[in-house]
């Protein structure tokens, strides 16, 4: 132990000796070893640690199959699977819901999940206050309790110690609140950081629920018993969803089972293993620049080792040296890489919401310190190992007898400094194939048609105090006595002076705006159509009133577009997308035929006759897929059918165009709370922060590897110049006498800049090729862009060779500067 410190001391005496060294390479691990801590410390905290919930690693959600995230089924499929499932512990479920709460300052819009009684059980959660909810609770037409949220405890009731059993009207209806749940406590996880002020309501299954297997808005997760495997659970699933059919008309139905925490960071994963691999690929060529630093100096101190082994130290002692000297290196590299990660972990922390699955448990964890443990042993070997081998390799008679030579560009030392330069370029071009690639998805996603303006246009939502939420939605049988509309009563008046406001040009109702992620879907048929129960056409549905298409500025295809005239008592109209007409209606034209949108399974008793067809809008995200889309009037929609709630009592959109960047967010208040007072207004933002938002993670991902590779190139370039100066000083002599025999000065910068080009050149190959075999492994984050795209390919090449000659220039001019008799007297 003792010689180890007294290693470790001499290191740091080497290194005070050498600052300029020792700052560079400390600063090139720590960019590396920052970079590499963050993203392990992301990934652990959103990959690989465990839900916070009892037993989580058995935790699995089932739904649909071939789902990306999360798929709803029904509260009939549900009991179903819990009533016959041996293979789990518990099931329970859930929905997704919202509601308005009144507080001290007014409405405020919440998220209001509901879930079955045994839910936070099976989660083994217990409250911070009060109880979770009874299966009594759970009954249809029980009490009505709530469950409130640690947050919303702390800011709308003051932390008060007395809030079990006090009231609060949630939607407009007296709530008994019998608990609180303690901050820790995110389920769903996937609402994100809305569910901080969230309240949890008891799912009370509806006529509606109890009868209709088609009423899809419940989410199941389920708790295997110990020793059950994920394989097992969905051979039982498949078992209980083949009888389903059995017992009900109608569609088959089928199910997958996978792990809970997988389904909700599925869309995260391969980002983040992407991100991961890349930093990889920087700590690399980090080490490389080390390693060859350590190398120039070593050629430097060829002397002092020939001497100290001929006054009787080992190999190993010299060796060890090295290997303490990178050490050092390392492990101050690594405190800077820390304090670096900490800062990225504050800019992380800052990314807007949901941009990564699970953000608020990024935190760090003894996974992440044994992680930076294992990557400063790593950066230790990689940095020190080759210089370690060539001090072990050298003989200390013909180092002293080089000492009146130089050092050739030949020798083993410089040929692994090159090496070392060309690895380095393989791996900058792989990141800067990645970064093109990524640029040119960018670019072409900004090009993309959006079907919409983005200028000057902002919307917002508005909740009724009383809004109903999606999970109690049924089709009332009293149309005789329904109550009139919504949309007429308050929104046609809403809009009306929202139009008269200053500045404002148009504006506009709409239930399901770009990227409101509301999406609300049904099936139809083509009145005159024979039907096909196996394949019934389906489509997302919107309630809009005039001046949407106006608004926002997109055009009509055919026909007309809804408009305010389009009255309950007016014929019933319907408008289609461009992508619904061509799926379901291909070679006809579509305008005068009757949709029937379910009969008296939905309420909508009536068909809806196609006056319009209007150009696609970006649904969900730019470039992505547009689903077919049905737009009614508002104003038609039965206030008796299951759409009435789901699309005009529970939340809609407000889109404003105003003549110039004016905001609204003040008028718009001023307007609903003379107008609605009760209504919770939130969620102003103007199209294109909308837009931004919907492409900032690929925007992200495009700066965080853009800025990898412009790291890399700058490690090439340091590298580069670095090994051709040392080359150019160690072979001064040999460069005096070419020049005292007739070398000319450009000939010796020719010399040079050849060498410099033979190590891009290669690395360049290298890097090319293994680009083009990881080429497929990142096909799925590009856009309308190859990826063997040969001019990205073209525009790395030529960037890397300018490098190569930039980098080369300023040891070449120095190279041709040297004078021939001053060399040879120094030498």
């Amino acid at each position: 132990m003792q010689s180890v410190l007294k290693d470790v001391g001499f290191a740091f005496g080497q290194l005070r000796k050498a600052p300029g060294l020792a700052a560079l390479a400390i600063l090139t691990l720590a960019l590396g070893v920052g970079a590499n801590t963050a993203i392990f410390t992301v990934i652990e905290s959103v990959l690989l640690r465990p839900l916070p919930y009892a037993h989580s690693d058995r935790l699995v959600y089932i739904g649909p199959p071939d789902q990306q995230g999360f798929g709803s089924t029904s509260w009939l499929n549900y009991r179903d699977i819990r009533d016959q499932s041996r293979q789990m512990q518990a099931v329970a479920g859930y929905s997704d819901d919202i509601a308005v709460i009144e507080n001290h300052d007014g409405s405020e819009s919440v998220v209001a999940p509901r879930i079955t009684s045994n839910l936070i059980p099976m989660l083994g959660v217990q409250p911070l206050m009060g109880r979770v909810f009874l299966d009594s609770d759970g009954l249809t037409g029980g009490p009505q309790v709530a469950l409130i949220a640690e947050g919303l405890w702390r800011e709308s009731f003051h932390a008060d110690p007395n809030v079990v059993g006090k009231t609060m009207k949630i939607s407009g209806k007296p709530a008994t609140i019998i608990g609180v749940m303690p901050g820790s406590f995110h389920f769903p996880e996937e609402i994100g950081s809305d569910i901080n002020k969230a309240v949890w309501l008891p799912v009370q299954p509806t006529g509606e629920m109890l009868a209709d297997r088609g009423y899809h808005f419940f989410n199941i997760v389920g708790e295997m018993r110990d020793g059950v495997t994920a394989a097992q659970a969905q051979r039982e699933v498949d078992a209980i969803a083949s009888h389903i059919p059995k017992q009900d008309s109608g569609d088959s139905y089928a199910f997958q089972v996978k792990s809970y925490q997988e389904v909700l960071t599925g869309s995260a994963r391969p980002v983040l293993y992407a991100l991961f691999a890349a930093l990889g690929l920087v700590l690399l060529i980090a080490c490389a620049n080390v390693s060859n630093l350590l190398i120039a100096r070593c050629l430097g101190r060829q002397q002092e080792f020939a001497v100290r082994a001929a006054l009787g130290a080992s190999r190993l002692r010299l060796v060890r040296q090295l290997l303490a000297e990178g050490l050092v290196l390392s492990l101050l590299g690594c405190v800077v890489g820390v304090l670096l990660a900490e800062l990225a972990m504050t800019a992380i922390h800052k990314l807007p919401d949901g941009t990564i699955p699970r953000g608020n448990a990024i935190g760090v964890h003894w996974a992440v310190a044994l992680a930076l443990a294992a990557i400063a042993i790593l950066t230790t070997v990689l940095s020190s190992l080759l210089p370690a081998l060539l001090v072990a390799r050298a003989n200390p008679q013909a180092a002293l007898q080089a000492a009146s030579r130089g050092v050739g560009a030949r020798s083993v030392s410089g040929r692994m400094s090159g090496w070392l330069v060309a690895g380095e370029v393989a791996l900058s071009t792989l990141l800067l194939v990645g970064t093109g690639l990524l640029f040119h998805t960018l670019w072409n996603l900004q090009k993309s048609q959006l079907g919409f303006e983005t200028a000057h246009i902002t919307t917002f939502t508005a909740m009724p105090a009383d809004a109903a939420g999606f999970s109690a939605m049924a089709v009332s049988q009293d149309t005789e006595h329904a109550k009139p509309s919504v949309a007429t009563v308050t929104y046609l008046p809403l809009l009306e002076q929202m139009r008269q406001q200053p500045g404002v040009q148009s504006a506009a109702l709409v239930t399901s705006p770009p990227f409101s992620g509301a999406n609300v879907g049904t099936s139809f048929s083509v009145v005159g159509r024979a039907k096909d129960p196996s394949n019934r056409p389906q489509a997302r549905i919107t309630a809009v009133s005039g001046e949407y298409a106006r608004t926002l500025g997109t055009p009509i295809l055919r026909g007309r577009m809804i408009d305010d005239s389009d009255a309950a008592t007016a014929p019933l109209v319907v408008v289609i997308n461009e992508t619904l007409a061509k799926k379901y209606f291909a070679g006809t034209d579509p305008l005068e035929k009757q949709l029937d949108l379910g009969g008296k399974d939905t309420g909508m008793l009536r068909p809806f006759t196609i006056v319009g067809v209007l150009a696609d809008q970006v649904d969900a995200t730019v470039g992505g897929t547009v689903q077919p889309l049905l737009m009614l009037s508002q104003q038609q929609v039965p206030t008796t059918s299951l759409f009435y709630q789901a699309l005009l009592e529970t939340v809609v959109s407000f889109v404003v165009k105003t003549r110039g960047a004016v905001p609204v967010a003040a008028e718009m208040r001023s307007v609903f709370h003379e107008a609605a007072p009760g209504f919770a207004l939130d969620n102003f933002q103007t199209m294109q922060e909308a837009v931004d938002k919907n492409t900032f993670s690929k925007r992200l991902g495009l700066y965080l590897v853009g800025s990898f590779a412009g790291l890399a190139i700058a490690m090439v370039i340091a590298g580069l110049y670095g090994v051709l100066s040392q080359l150019v000083s160690y072979r001064r002599r040999e460069i005096g006498v070419r020049m005292a025999l007739g070398a000319t000065r450009g000939s010796v910068a020719q010399l040079v800049l050849r060498q410099g080009s033979t190590l891009i050149g290669a690395g360049l190959g290298v890097g090319l090729l293994l680009a083009f075999v990881a080429a497929r492994l990142i096909k799925g984050f590009l856009y309308q862009v190859p990826a063997l795209d040969l001019w990205t390919y073209l525009a790395v090449a030529l960037l890397l060779a300018a490098i190569g000659l930039v980098a080369s220039f300023l040891p070449a001019r120095r190279a041709a500067s040297i004078q021939p008799m001053e060399a040879l007297r120094t030498e």
